[in-house]
């Protein structure tokens, strides 16, 4: 982890509302801060006439209270073949959001990403907007629709070399997230995310099978595939990751 990403981090957990006591409400409602995590690890190992390698990893943290709930990712992998490195991907979200009346909400997306094998040196994400969750009222099923806008500034890789120049990429978001729990053991998630309206457009997709195995472990399964509109040159326009976790909740 470079010290960019441990800056940007500790930057980003300040935003973090975090209320040290339970309060109560002026109707007399005692309002809890809850919190969760989740650590995920993963990865493949293949020797013989090949010797090829790849890691991936995930943490997950919650934090809710009364109307606000806060969620920070951040997950890395990287694969080797015949002891080359050929990616190296870091990414970290903090996204906060304040519910408001009607099932709608308000939400703030912070994001920070390095892929330097997609010519990506580092890039930074700021979003705002508002969403709706359509089926707040079903606990085993929920669908959430945002529309926001933001920037992305990206500092670009450009044949093997950092450019100097910085690019601004204001941009619309659109993002259509999804979970339903079709048993006490096994959630299924899906999302498409957009981000539109600049040079750099993308279209993120992304599933996910979560089973429970004994206590706190579970098996996540997950498929992601990243479609930019214009790809660079020699670059094909989508990649698509397919990823085995055993992952431990608290």
């Amino acid at each position: 982890m470079t010290v960019r990403i441990m800056v940007f981090i500790f930057s980003l957990l300040g935003f973090v509302p975090m209320v040290q006591a339970d309060e109560v409400q002026a109707d007399g409602v005692q309002l809890e801060n809850n919190f969760s995590g989740l650590v995920e690890l993963g990865g493949d190992k293949t020797v013989g006439n090949s010797e090829n390698s790849s890691l991936s990893s995930k943490l997950e943290l919650g934090h809710s209270y009364g109307d606000w709930s806060t969620d920070f990712t951040f997950q890395s992998s990287q694969k080797k073949e015949s002891s080359v490195l050929t990616e190296d991907k870091y990414e970290v979200i903090l996204k906060s959001i304040y519910d408001l009346p009607e099932h709608f909400y308000t939400f703030i997306h912070l994001g920070y990403r390095e892929d330097s094998f997609s010519g990506v040196y580092w890039e930074q994400t700021y979003i705002g907007g508002f969403g709706y969750h359509a089926f707040k009222d079903k606990p085993e099923y929920s669908l959430d629709l945002e529309l926001g806008y933001g920037q992305r500034v990206t500092k670009k890789l450009v044949n093997g070399f950092v450019r100097s120049k910085l690019d601004y990429d204001p941009g619309t978001h659109i993002a259509l997230i999804t979970q339903y729990n079709f048993t006490d053991e096994d959630t299924l998630k899906a999302s498409i995310t957009a981000e539109l309206g600049n040079d750099d457009d993308f279209i993120k997709k992304k599933i996910s099978w979560v089973h429970k195995l004994f206590g706190n472990l579970q098996l996540d399964v997950s498929y992601e595939a990243l479609t930019l509109t214009k790809p660079g040159v020699s670059k094909v326009a989508t990649d698509a990751t397919t990823t085995y976790k055993l992952g431990y909740s608290f």
